[in-house]
């Protein structure tokens, strides 16, 4: 990791234009050159000048409210990461820090996390990365078996129920023809007449007899 001194250097290298202009005019007030530089005295001096005092309250506030929610869990470590550095007393502590990641988190995520007791904020990132992976992987595992059944009723294929497939009713609640002619019911008749023909499928000439 970077010390505050190393810290306060690589921004300050990337300062353009009016900023670094007013860095170049200040670095010397601010920082004598007996005096090793602190990235929370820089940030604190660099916010007073460009970043006013209610617009950092409103981003504090907004930290201290922040959580996952929809976001997946990258999205929501790039904003706890931009967001925590308007409150850097709330996260120097690393113990807090890693805390107030965890506070953040969605309950399902959170909870798989308690017995892991983690305490170093890279690992907890990367604990989380890898639940949140297989939670993922498990709910596709689920829409696709899902999918999978839908498409075999579609086609045709009857869901099975202990072992052995459910008779269809009609719409009228009776039995369907493959049912009636389980039971020797004729399903045109709705009675037995054996090997006979069906009375009702019989034609003939009412002329005639």
């Amino acid at each position: 990791m970077c010390t505050e001194t190393e810290k306060v250097v690589l921004v300050t290298y990337q300062l353009e234009g009016v900023a670094n202009t007013w860095w170049r005019a200040t670095q010397g007030a601010i920082f004598p050159e007996d005096v090793a530089s602190e990235w929370n005295a820089f940030v604190e001096v660099f916010n007073s000048k460009y970043f006013s005092k209610t617009a950092r309250e409103v981003k504090m506030a907004e930290f201290q409210r922040l959580r996952q929610g929809s976001m997946t869990i990258d999205q929501y470590e790039a904003k706890f990461a931009e967001l925590s550095q308007y409150a850097p007393e709330l996260v120097e502590n690393p113990a807090n820090r890693v805390r107030r990641f965890g506070d953040g988190l969605r309950p399902e995520l959170r909870s798989s996390l308690i017995l892991l007791n983690l305490r170093n904020y890279n690992d907890l990132y990367e604990h989380v990365q890898m639940i949140e992976r297989d939670h993922n992987e498990r709910a596709a595992a689920s829409r696709s078996r899902f999918s999978s059944s839908r498409e075999g009723i579609r086609h045709g294929k009857r869901p099975m129920v202990g072992g052995r497939f459910q008779v269809s009713l009609n719409r009228k609640g009776g039995i369907g023809k493959l049912g009636s002619r389980q039971n020797g019911l004729c399903p045109f008749y709705g009675k037995r007449h054996g090997t006979a023909p069906c009375p009702r499928r019989t034609v003939a000439c009412f002329e005639c007899g």
